[in-house]
């Protein structure tokens, strides 16, 4: 398979709000190597109802959202990656997604991942 095929087919899997195996957590924003990702907002349903869900736990450092609630209420959830350079990216989960963690490091780059 091509490099371009690969990434394709990943880019799909977390476009689509899968992960690469159930159980594992998988990053949800795609990564920009000269933007680091800073910060995320994560909704109940499309951005455009504006339903901004608060952290379940909100550290300095980590935390997390419980989301199974929204998917049993037949919704789904969007993450807006928001990065550096100020842009952002929508991102739907279409598929169920349990919870999403977060991780700042010390360069204060943010990693969101959902399983």
């Amino acid at each position: 398979m091509s490099w371009s095929n690969s990434a394709g087919i990943l880019l799909l899997a977390l476009l689509s709000g899968c992960s690469p195996a159930p159980g594992v957590a998988a990053e949800v924003c795609p990564v920009q190597k000269t933007q680091p990702l800073r910060f995320v907002d994560v909704f109940d349903g499309p951005v455009e109802d504006l339903a901004t869900l608060v952290p379940d736990k909100a550290q300095a450092r980590s935390g997390y959202w419980r989301l199974g609630y929204v998917y049993d209420a037949a919704r789904f959830v969007t993450i807006r990656c928001k990065y550096a350079d100020g842009k952002t990216l929508d991102v739907m989960l279409s598929n169920r997604v349990e919870r999403c963690d977060y991780q700042i490091d010390a360069e204060k780059t943010l990693v969101l991942r959902c399983k």
